[in-house]
């Protein structure tokens, strides 16, 4: 996914779960590099973020959680929020079910 997608997904997720600081730290750490490997977290921090994205995607896509993108920033449009969400598809299938 291109970086501002995973970006965009980390902010969106973290703004669901602002309480959750090893969260945040490791999605700082996330958007300064080049994404975040699930595999190699913690058991428990493993699991908080699957389900913390899995949770966020799913309300995103439904409509019952509103991303960041659509804060009406300059650069984006109909085609780019598309795109976003073609990723949380993708993503979705990509995360392993409960």
């Amino acid at each position: 996914m291109a970086g501002w997608v995973v970006r965009q997904i980390l902010d969106d997720v973290i703004a669901q779960y602002p309480n959750d600081s090893d969260m945040a730290s490791e999605f700082d750490y996330a958007k300064q590099s080049s994404g975040i490997c699930v595999e190699s977290l913690e058991p428990d921090l493993r699991i908080r973020v699957t389900n913390a994205i899995r949770q966020t995607v799913t309300g995103i896509l439904s409509g019952k959680i509103k991303s960041g993108i659509n804060d009406g920033r300059p650069f984006e449009d109909a085609k780019i929020v598309e795109k976003y969400h073609g990723a949380l598809k993708e993503l979705l299938d990509l995360i392993p079910p409960d």
